[in-house]
């Protein structure tokens, strides 16, 4: 499954099936022996549904950003399960540490949304308000928009993130020593993530703090926004970590394929964030007077060898 084209076959073939068979597809423990592309279709189905109807329901475009963190380690999980049962425990080292890194970032990046009550029922990202307000009056347009883009395009995304790993069932899977350096970047660019996160989490809580108990903001507290620590010498450190992440894991495959297409993932997770960013900035340098400056002054994601000597 090495190949695009098989595994797009693959995938096809296992769509085909659970449209064709409601029955096992809403009691799947009827359906007969499941292949690794029919079990992982089969999440990725159910996850478009459950994110299509919790939108409508409550009026939140957030569902696909809540199963963000989940759907990843999920999917990898499911990976190494299929490694494990076919080829035994020390023939899939390699599996299993793709598994424990995404599980990690994962596992972080849950615990943040839940500490910013991404799982509240209010919980919607600031910047699905604004896309609302582009479709304000438009409702049949904004569902459209949210079925197939915010819905299906990303819950394929997040599929995608993976597939480096699932590639990799038919090829040698234990544990080398490119894979230990590959995993290390990937943890580092994890705890870069997680600083900038957590920066930025204790700049809003002291910002907010002080203006509820009404004092006189000074500095960046005054500005509105974050502009030390890692967010000094670029605008956006977390979603450059977040992006890099993804582009660090399909070299699991890199070192036994050599260059092939499973960085589509990463591709397209790039094209999202430049895309996402560019509302960001859109709604910050309309909040904050000072940001256009900031703009001017720090990169927005790779910072300068200026901008990294600075003190």
């Amino acid at each position: 499954m090495a190949s695009a084209s098989e595994f797009l076959s693959e995938i096809t073939t296992s769509l085909l099936y659970w449209t064709s068979h409601p029955v096992q597809f809403l009691l799947p423990v009827t359906a007969p022996s499941l292949s690794l592309s029919a079990t992982l279709v089969w999440v990725l189905l159910v996850s478009c549904l459950f994110c299509w109807i919790m939108s409508l329901l409550t009026d939140n475009l957030s569902q696909v950003d809540r199963l963000w963190s989940i759907l990843p380690p999920l999917y990898s999980t499911i990976t190494t399960y299929y490694c494990v049962k076919e080829k035994g425990m020390s023939q899939s080292s390699a599996m299993l540490v793709m598994t424990l890194i995404s599980a990690l970032w994962g596992g972080r990046l849950t615990l943040q949304f839940v500490l910013k009550d991404g799982y509240t029922r209010a919980g919607e990202d600031y910047r699905w308000k604004y896309v609302k307000q582009v479709y304000e009056g438009r409702y049949l347009a904004l569902q459209i928009f949210n079925l197939f883009f915010v819905v299906i395009y990303q819950n394929i995304l997040l599929f995608l993130l993976v597939v480096p790993q699932v590639v990799l069932l038919t090829h040698d899977t234990t544990c080398s020593a490119s894979d230990v350096l590959v995993s290390l970047v990937y943890l580092g660019l994890v705890v870069l993530e997680t600083v900038s996160d957590n920066q930025q989490q204790v700049f809003q809580i002291e910002k907010y703090k002080q203006i509820g108990e009404g004092v006189e903001l000074k500095g960046e507290y005054k500005a509105g926004f974050l502009q030390s620590g890692l967010f000094k010498y670029c605008r956006h450190p977390n979603y450059v970590c977040e992006v890099l992440l993804w582009w660090v894991f399909p070299l699991f495959s890199l070192s036994r394929l050599g260059i092939n297409w499973t960085f589509l993932g990463a591709v397209n997770l790039t094209g999202l964030f430049t895309g996402s960013v560019d509302i960001t900035e859109q709604i910050s340098s309309k909040k904050y007077p000072e940001y256009l400056e900031y703009q001017r002054r720090v990169p927005a994601y790779i910072p300068s060898v200026r901008m990294m000597t600075i003190k």
